[in-house]
């Protein structure tokens, strides 16, 4: 009788083993994830953990990417637009003159404010606001010192940094050198009033010309950076997608292997179940020839 006591009791524990492994493991499966906790899998839990952070960390990378390509789109745009106004400037000088002998200086105050207004759009294009990088890029170092020479950018999930260059292309002297133009540089003498002179012409649409080789050069060198920037974001999207996948298979094979598990467990559950309903049919069999 001892010995049936114990078998019962054994298969008691089994079924109460089975019921509760098969609680746990309905439990994974129903959340919909394959790793609940750390106890489930530590290492896979682990590496799945990782593969996420690792998303996350790209997502964020480039998140700070795509603003600093939005602001080196806006400098672009900035470019093409200064370079419009230099071509307007260009043709401003080299239509002037020819005029009618004894030109005006009605016609010559025209053309100053013509070439002065433009010149001005230009430098309202490279005034920057303290939050805007775009702008920041083009401006005049002397006139906005508290804005940095430099902007360090991160780029993947290493922490590497690209550095972001000013593009200097405002009319100040280390930008596109346009100085403002008065009646005084436009004649022979150099006083208002006095005869023009071809020769400053000439040289004034020269500058521009230089001003316009230089805006094209520093747009290259903003252009290259554009570049960079994109092969870093397309670099970190490709990563970011492959941990994320990771992520996911790790947690698609564990919801598989915990149905491979509910499975062994209701094999198990009915044959503690068969167990105990022989014993249990033996121990009365047993009891009745005792009688």
């Amino acid at each position: 009788m001892e010995g049936i006591r114990t078998a019962l009791d054994r298969a008691l524990i089994a079924v109460e083993q089975a019921r509760s492994s098969m609680d746990t493991a309905t439990k994974r499966i129903s959340t919909g994830k394959k790793i609940n906790a750390p106890i489930d899998d530590p290492a896979r839990w682990i590496a799945s953990q990782q593969a996420r952070s690792i998303d996350g960390h790209l997502q964020a990378v480039n998140s700070g990417l795509e603003s600093v390509a939005i602001s080196i789109r806006g400098a672009d745009t900035a470019m093409a637009a200064i370079e419009e106004h230099i071509d307007q400037m260009i043709e401003t000088v080299k239509l002037f003159p020819p005029y009618p002998e004894g030109d005006s200086s009605e016609e010559r105050i025209k053309m100053l404010r013509s070439f002065n207004g433009i010149r001005q759009l230009i430098d309202q294009l490279t005034i920057p606001a303290k939050d805007d990088l775009g702008q920041a890029i083009l401006s005049d170092p002397a006139s906005n010192p508290e804005v940095p020479e430099m902007w360090p950018v991160i780029v993947n999930e290493q922490g590497d940094v690209k550095t972001i260059g000013r593009r200097e292309v405002h009319t100040g002297p280390t930008g596109l050198d346009i100085p403002e133009l008065t009646e005084e540089d436009i004649t022979e003498s150099g006083v208002a009033g006095g005869t023009l002179s071809r020769q400053k012409l000439d040289d004034i649409a020269a500058n521009l010309e230089n001003a316009k080789a230089v805006l094209r050069q520093r747009r290259d060198a903003l252009g290259s950076d554009a570049a960079a920037i994109a092969r870093a974001k397309s670099s970190n999207e490709e990563t970011a997608a492959f941990h994320q996948a990771y992520a996911e298979n790790v947690e698609a094979a564990d919801i598989n292997e915990t149905a491979a598990q509910v499975t062994s467990i209701q094999l198990k559950q009915t044959l503690a179940l068969e167990s105990l309903g022989s014993i249990t049919s033996l121990r009365s069999e047993l009891v009745a020839l005792l009688k």
